[in-house]
């Protein structure tokens, strides 16, 4: 099964209440990815985006400051929406363990 989420608009940092267990499966490849993205400048990246200035300007800082080994937030907390939102509480309410339950 596949799942399509629409990407939230409002990102969150959040390196203290649940730590990552491990990272991704491909990080070599994330970090090429990473590498060349870095190479590119600020229009360029806009320009690939299709985005206005305002998002350029901030994903183009978040990625000059991008570290993917350390002060990780684990993907699943680090999006503010609705939809977020709405999978966590379900996953809350059937499993009482998981210890993020008790932060939202």
């Amino acid at each position: 099964m596949k799942i399509i989420l629409s990407p939230a608009k409002k990102m969150i940092v959040d390196t203290d209440n649940l730590a990552p267990v491990e990272l991704p499966v491909y990080i070599d490849k994330i970090a090429e990815v990473l590498n060349w993205m870095k190479s590119k400048s600020k229009e360029d990246l806009k320009a690939i985006w299709k985005c206005n200035d305002k998002i350029a300007e901030q994903n183009f800082n978040r990625l000059e400051n991008m570290d993917l080994y350390n002060r990780l937030t684990p993907a699943v907390l680090a999006y503010e929406g609705i939809a977020h939102f709405n999978i966590w509480h379900h996953l809350c309410l059937k499993s009482s363990s998981l210890s993020i339950c008790k932060i939202i």
